[in-house]
Parts: C-alpha cells; sequence; structure tokens
C-alpha cells in the first residue's frame, strides 16, 4: 500500500508547515505543526466528534446521516486549510472506514473536498504508526507497550527505540463497545461486566506473545486514557493510572445510572458518551496483561505521520 503525501506549489524556505487529517472511527482531527531544528511546534489543532463507526449499520455501511456529517466536517477543515496553506498534507483513514462496505462512496467525495488524496490504512499500518508517533514524542530507550482504544479498533504495540517488536490491531472500540454493551445507556455493573468479558474474548489470542517478549513501560494513547488522566488530576485518585483507580472510576459512572447522567469530576461533556465503552476494554486490558500502571502518552497516530512526513523516506510502515 501506498501512502501519498500531497505537495504544494509554496517554496518551503516561505512555509514549512505540514498538516495531518486523522478521519477516525469516533473523531476526525487536523492537525498543523511548524518543523524546528529540534522537533516541530504545533500550530492548530481541529477536532470534530464525527463517531463514523456509529453510523454503520447491520450490513457494514454507513447511513446517509453520517456520511453527511462527516464531508460537513471536511468542508470545514478545506476552509481552514485554504488558510493554513501547507506545505505537506497527508489524509488517512482508519477503522470505521476500513469496515464500511460503501467507503468508496464517503472516500470519493472527500478526496473532491480536500482536493487531495485519503489513505485508507490497514490496522497493523494503523498501529505501526502510533508507536512510531510515541516514540517520537517519548523519545525513551525503554522497551514500551502502547496502547490506543479508538472507535472501532484497539491498538497493542510491543517496541524499543525505533524498532516494533509486535504489532497488533484488534476489532474493539469505544463506539463500537458502546454500541454493543451500553445501547441502553445504563450504567450498572450489568453492563461494565458484559463489556469487560467480552473485550477480555478479542484479547485472549494476544496475551502470550505479548507477555512473553514484556515491556519496562506500559503508554497509552487515546481519548479515554486522556480522559482518566484529566479526572485523575482533577481528583487527585492517585499517583499514576492503575487498575485500582479505573474501577474506582467505573464505580463512579454507575453511581450515576446512565449515561445522560454520567457527571464526573475532570470528565469533559464531549467525552462522555464513549467513556463507559473506553473504560471498559481498558479495564480488560490492565486485566489480560496485568498491567500495574499505565502513563499517558503525547503522542500517537498524527505524531507518528508527523515524524514520517520529516523523514521522508520510502520504507516501512509506508511507502511515500
Amino acid at each position: 500500500m501506498t501512502i501519498t503525501i500531497a505537495t504544494t506549489s509554496v517554496n518551503i524556505m516561505q512555509n514549512n508547515r505540514y498538516t495531518i487529517i486523522d478521519l477516525g472511527s469516533n473523531s476526525f482531527h487536523m492537525l498543523t505543526v511548524e518543523k524546528t531544528d529540534d522537533g516541530f511546534n504545533v500550530l492548530a489543532k481541529h477536532k470534530r466528534k464525527v463517531r463514523l463507526a456509529s453510523g454503520l449499520d447491520a450490513q457494514h455501511n454507513l447511513n446517509i446521516e453520517t456520511i453527511e456529517n462527516g464531508l460537513a466536517c471536511l468542508r470545514y477543515f478545506k476552509e481552514v486549510l485554504n488558510d493554513i496553506k501547507p506545505l505537506k498534507l497527508i489524509i488517512t483513514a482508519t477503522a470505521a472506514l476500513r469496515l464500511a462496505n460503501n467507503r468508496d462512496i464517503f472516500i470519493t467525495q472527500a478526496e473532491s473536498i480536500l482536493a487531495h488524496p485519503v489513505n485508507l490504512i490497514s490496522g497493523i499500518e494503523e498501529a505501526e504508526t502510533i508507536y512510531r508517533g510515541v516514540a517520537f514524542t517519548e523519545r525513551t530507550d525503554e522497551q514500551l507497550l502502547i496502547i490506543d482504544i479508538g472507535g472501532a479498533s484497539t491498538e497493542l504495540v510491543i517496541g524499543k527505540g525505533e524498532n516494533i517488536i509486535v504489532a497488533q490491531s484488534l476489532s474493539m472500540g469505544c463506539v463500537t463497545w458502546l454500541a454493543n454493551y451500553f445501547s441502553d445507556n445504563k450504567l450498572n455493573n450489568e453492563n461494565f461486566n458484559h463489556a469487560i468479558a467480552m473485550a477480555n474474548v478479542v484479547l485472549q489470542p494476544t496475551i502470550e506473545s505479548y507477555t512473553q517478549q514484556g515491556w519496562n513501560l506500559a503508554m497509552g494513547a487515546s481519548g479515554t486514557i486522556q480522559a482518566l488522566q484529566e479526572i485523575n488530576t482533577a481528583q487527585q485518585l492517585g499517583s499514576t493510572l492503575t487498575l485500582p483507580l479505573l474501577n474506582k472510576v467505573k464505580q463512579m459512572c454507575i453511581a450515576c445510572e446512565s449515561i445522560d447522567k454520567l457527571q464526573i469530576v475532570g470528565l469533559e461533556a464531549s467525552r462522555i458518551p464513549v467513556f463507559a465503552s473506553g473504560l471498559s476494554i481498558l479495564i480488560a486490558i490492565f486485566e489480560a496483561f496485568n498491567i500495574q500502571q499505565l502513563k499517558p502518552s503525547q503522542g500517537a497516530l498524527r505524531e507518528g505521520l508527523i515524524s514520517i512526513i520529516f523523514s521522508d523516506k520510502t520504507t516501512s510502515p509506508f511507502k511515500i
């Protein structure tokens, strides 16, 4: 598969801006940075909750309303791009569009709006790029376990430095788990236990290979983990994210009784709809891999794509 980077006809000395558009299963993101001698500075961030994965029907077709919501977001992104005028641009699509049988309808219109190609990346490519993003921003020599819970997939990667040791993309995410196990809007032990148990079923085939490799540091790169960190910071529940802390937050959710009544100090309103479903997946990962503590990472998929732009490499994980 080839990732296409489109370059504008602007002199590089006059414009050092690089933009990533990530068509995720939960949110659409647009990140623009300016390259510096020692890395990059963030120029602008834009995010819209589109929740593509929730628009998939039983036949894995995106419904018209979801398609229109996504395209409306891209029209807004295009207006911003016209002002930013980046030197280079990468647009990627992930799990929800991988699943959608009618993805070509959306992608064709998206490419027309943005006047650039949309790159549909595989689950393994997504996992490897997430790892590159963490390695690019964290710059640690520790052997890492990276966890990223997306809208329709969860990526698990072990790596050290620039070397990826094992990578998996699993078919579960906070949007799909919301539809499957919290569709009645209730936050109770039954729904949480069912969601956690089914996440454990998905995780079982991966456990042996990951525990055999081992890791020195577990890091999380998803909205769920960022939300938990924000709750922990606001309430000072613990020094780091642990399984007892996650279970404490789960009980806070259950005390609220339903998603539309979910209010936890430190939890942003935009994160509420998929928080419980993402939390259930993370609890299952902690249990399955016996994780003692988890550190949030500043890097993920978009930062991995930035590292690819900066390196201009034509080798793995993408051909450019």
